[in-house]
């Protein structure tokens, strides 16, 4: 009897082999087969969650209360603090590349060996309308110079921010004019992304450190900030950013704005600092509450250290930055058709205290931010792109240790532009991470010999790669010359995090 056949071969046998493929999925450089760094960089990205699922964990849930309860008793101690504030916060710290800082000595920490995931909040301490004259920008720069009035409301602003006032700056007179802006957009949903890692140069200028007295696991008394007498100021939401009241410094006509002192912002970096501190000192412990184990102040961040109580125990980072809400966008600014509108395109945009780009000590220039359009942004990128930018995040983590290389927040300019550039479908298919993964990573080397990169949403400006941009070149170049070896790091990596491997001590000596 003849056997049933399935084509040319019988039913019991093994399938016919598939058709032969192009040998088309191979990185010309290294060698390396892109299907399997695109699967590394699909587990590197399952490892990378903070939690199952999009909600974030119950660990970050009370470390995020835990902050913002703080900053309301930092409003308690300090009335400048403004009772009701708008905040941002961002998944990822600012040595991950979450905000355009500069090239700026950030401290010694590295994820690993010193937390377990980090994140960064974005304060206001300020806000303005847009509708007056304080801003006056640096021309050929992202910074700009912000003036104060003598009253604002009948309260004297300068008499307030006496200690925060730099020189007034002679013979300016452009200014910033933002569009104006009708309404503060609506929340996003939970503005926490994905995590990424490097670091930069140690180098500390003021801290606050609660020493564990086991590094692997640090025993401290336990410490919250939560008083039930005290209602926290700060309204949260289910989002990352709650609403904010307004503090509108208005010019007076009948004084010269070039007389008007600048508001530095170095010297507000410390005063933050100094009230966080103060508040810090003095907090009590609560049992089952996360435990304050380290604070500093790196150029214009404030870096705490705040110990999960488990299980499993997590060390979280925070970079507190101070900034200065502006309401409306500048007309300088581009917009981006890649994306389609933006609804916070046009509502507001952030000073922040940028390490780099001050040529002298105590320079009064605020460097502008756009964290608000980079969240919206971040939601129109396919995820293929996005697990490739966070492994090439990965990957770049150990190379710009002890530099001062704002690479990290190059190549999240760099995801960006790659959406300009190349089809939303080839973006968005999974099989080519591997690919947009190397392609960002050649990309930074050229942007490194290069020296800059065109600024994403300031027409003419450049944002500036730093010194020791050689150095990183030649171990970008080694690192690809085996990608796949470095993704497999990168996933042991990620699994020691998320098993709260990060309880050692934070810089040793350095502080």
């Amino acid at each position: 009897m003849a056997s049933a056949v399935w084509g040319s071969a019988p039913w019991w046998g093994p399938p016919p082999p598939a058709p032969a493929r192009p040998l088309t999925d191979f990185d010309f450089c290294s060698g390396a087969q892109l299907q399997e760094l695109t699967q590394l960089i699909q587990e590197l990205g399952v490892q990378e969650s903070w939690s199952e699922g999009p909600k974030p964990g119950p660990d970050l849930l009370q470390a995020k209360d835990f902050v913002f309860s703080l900053l309301g008793l930092v409003h308690r101690r300090d009335l400048r603090f403004p009772p009701q504030a708008e905040l941002l916060l961002l998944r990822g710290g600012i040595r991950e590349g979450s905000l355009d800082l500069g090239p700026a000595p950030l401290g010694p920490y590295a994820r690993g060996p010193h937390y377990d995931a980090s994140f960064t909040l974005l304060v206001p301490v300020l806000s303005l309308d847009g509708t007056g004259q304080e801003l006056q920008p640096d021309v050929g720069s992202c910074y700009a110079w912000l003036f104060l009035p003598e009253q604002v409301r009948g309260t004297s602003v300068r008499e307030a921010w006496q200690d925060c006032l730099g020189p007034p700056v002679p013979g300016g007179r452009d200014s910033i004019h933002p569009a104006q802006s009708k309404q503060t957009p609506k929340d996003p949903q939970i503005s926490v992304d994905q995590l990424h890692g490097d670091v930069t140069e140690p180098e500390a200028h003021e801290s606050l450190e609660k020493s564990p007295s086991n590094v692997s696991v640090p025993e401290l008394p336990q410490q919250d900030v939560t008083d039930v007498d005290f209602p926290s100021p700060l309204k949260k939401t289910n989002g990352d950013v709650t609403k904010a009241a307004d503090v509108s410094p208005v010019p007076q006509p009948s004084e010269a704005r070039e007389a008007w002192p600048t508001l530095c912002p170095a010297q507000v970096a410390a005063w933050f600092f100094a009230s966080l501190a103060a508040v810090a000192e003095s907090l009590f412990p609560v049992p089952g509450a996360p435990r304050l184990v380290h604070a500093a102040r790196h150029a214009g961040v404030t870096t705490i250290l705040l110990a999960t109580p488990g299980p499993p125990r997590r060390l979280l980072l925070f970079d507190l930055i101070p900034v200065v809400s502006v309401a409306g966008w500048p007309q300088e600014a581009r917009s981006h058709s890649w994306a389609g509108p933006l609804a916070s395109e046009s509502s507001s945009f952030y000073l922040v205290p940028g390490g780099g780009g001050t040529e002298r000590p105590g320079a009064s220039r605020w460097q502008l931010c756009f964290a608000r359009q980079e969240l919206a942004l971040k939601t129109r990128i396919p995820v293929p792109l996005l697990q490739a930018h966070a492994a090439a995040q990965a990957l770049l983590r150990p190379l710009v240790a002890g530099t001062r290389v704002a690479a990290p927040y190059l190549l999240r300019t760099l995801l960006y532009w790659a959406c300009e550039r190349l089809p939303a479908l080839y973006l968005a298919r999974p099989e080519n991470a591997g690919a947009c993964c190397l392609g960002l990573l050649d990309e930074l080397g050229r942007v490194l010999e290069a020296g800059t990169l065109p600024h994403y949403f300031l027409s003419g400006q450049k944002l500036g790669a730093g010194d020791g941009a050689a150095s990183l070149l030649r171990a970008l170049a080694l690192l690809r010359r085996d990608p796949a070896r470095a993704l497999r790091a990168a996933v042991e990596e990620a699994k020691a995090a998320r098993k709260g491997g990060g309880l050692a001590g934070v810089g040793g000596g350095a502080h």
